[in-house]
């Protein structure tokens, strides 16, 4: 039976800058691993097997991971660490801090429910898609392939503040 009562961001629901974590803990230096779920109270990690440090924390220890989203220590205890039968490992890790509770409640309301920068392109990639416009058979396609083509250089031309 669950008996959570908080909400428990799995993989599939993080946007990309949320998928990995830094974590460390007394005598590992920190190293980035990947994230198999959220919540205020705790993270779940997965450690590649090329990854995995030659000292694991034990269960209790205290470790300390760096969320991407704030680039904020947060300090828990591992509450578990299971081998996967590749080799990796997964780590359950507590947050105890009340007050980091609320912040990683906060910042992952946050995270989660403002739209991701996934609709935006990198100039290049726009730069592509106006060129496959301007080739298409399809004149209307043509026709805003050429409009978007035309404004690209325009601002290529524009002086920029520097």
């Amino acid at each position: 039976m669950n008996n959570r009562d908080f909400v428990r961001y799995g993989s599939e629901l993080l946007p990309g800058s949320l998928s990995k974590a830094t974590i460390s803990w007394e005598g590992s230096p920190p190293f980035e691993s990947y994230v198999v779920n959220y919540s205020a109270r705790g993270i779940n990690i997965l450690i590649p097997a090329l990854l995995v440090p030659a000292k694991l924390p034990k269960e209790n220890e205290t470790l300390r991971v760096l969320l991407p989203m704030d680039q904020m220590w947060f300090t828990g205890s591992c509450i578990y660490l299971k081998k996967g039968p590749d080799g990796s490992f997964s780590l359950g890790i507590c947050f105890d801090d009340p007050k980091e509770q609320s912040y990683l409640k906060d910042l992952l309301f946050h995270h989660l429910n403002t739209p991701s920068d996934s609709h935006h392109f990198v100039s290049y990639e726009w730069e592509e898609l106006v060129a496959k416009l301007c080739d298409s058979d399809d004149p209307h396609l043509q026709k805003i392939g050429h409009h978007h083509r035309a404004n690209i250089r325009a601002d290529a031309e524009r002086p920029h503040p520097t």
